[in-house]
């Protein structure tokens, strides 16, 4: 990538470009999602253990399908999306800038895929089992295919979020903003804030916010170490600096 100035019109014309790739991409791979939505749907109903689905109005079926097939080419597009956002805004950056781009972007999207998945294949099929539970033999569960995408999005979208934990620790520390020392004292603090979040992005189960806090628990802990080891290299980094500086 060449570093050269570009005018306001050349920003506003690579931001133009950049932004059509973008949508051309999502319609793409929503395209095609849509064309397998049946065999989407039976996949994501059967995992939640839910033998079928309802809609209660005319207009709720078509509308819900288009939404699936969106978010499924926004997630299956957003590796392009990113690239394509690196591209921008690699223009602004420096090269050692660019460098974590090019690293953070890809583990980003990673991350992101591994807590959708966990919530996926692991709270969803538990947490639908646990609220179902409470059907009784004059109460009948008939769950609307817009409450159960929606209710499936949420929970997608938050461990996604969630599981980037790592890497904004990992951000952070590298651009000194936090320390070991900062985040051992705000341990009491994140827990509550923890299980306050998870309660409010999960279902009001307990088994759902259960499973969402102990694994983001579990990532704050390992973000002390990973802040821990940038933190020793940093300043092993500055000491190794110092006498080069006192001799001028």
């Amino acid at each position: 990538m060449e570093d050269k100035p570009l005018t306001i019109v050349e920003h506003l014309g690579e931001l133009r470009r950049r932004v059509i790739y973008i949508l051309l991409a999502v319609a793409f791979a929503s395209g095609g999602a849509y064309a397998f939505i049946d065999e989407i749907l039976s996949f994501i109903s059967k995992t939640g253990g839910i033998e079928s689905l309802v809609f209660i109005s005319p207009t709720e079926a078509f509308f819900v399908t288009v939404k699936l097939s969106l978010l499924v080419g926004i997630v299956g597009s957003m590796p392009f999306t990113l690239y394509q956002i690196w591209r921008y805004v690699g223009i602004a950056l420096k090269p050692q800038e660019r460098k974590y781009l090019i690293y953070y972007g890809p583990v980003s999207y990673i991350l992101f895929l591994i807590g959708a998945a966990f919530a996926f294949r692991g709270v969803l099929p538990l947490g639908i089992k646990f609220l179902l539970s409470f059907s009784r033999e004059n109460i009948t569960p008939l769950i609307t295919l817009n409450a159960y995408i929606s209710f499936l999005g949420k929970m997608i979208t938050a461990f996604g979020l969630m599981f980037e934990l790592p890497l904004v620790i990992l951000l952070l520390s590298k651009l000194g903003i936090v320390t070991p020392q900062t985040l051992k004292k705000a341990r009491k603090y994140a827990i509550v804030g923890i299980f306050i979040m998870a309660a409010i992005l999960t279902p009001p189960d307990v088994v759902s916010q259960l499973m969402l806090a102990a694994p983001v628990l579990l990532m704050y802990e390992s973000g002390i170490w990973i802040c821990t080891v940038v933190t020793r290299k940093r300043e092993r980094e500055i000491r190794l600096k110092k006498p080069a500086v006192s001799e001028v």
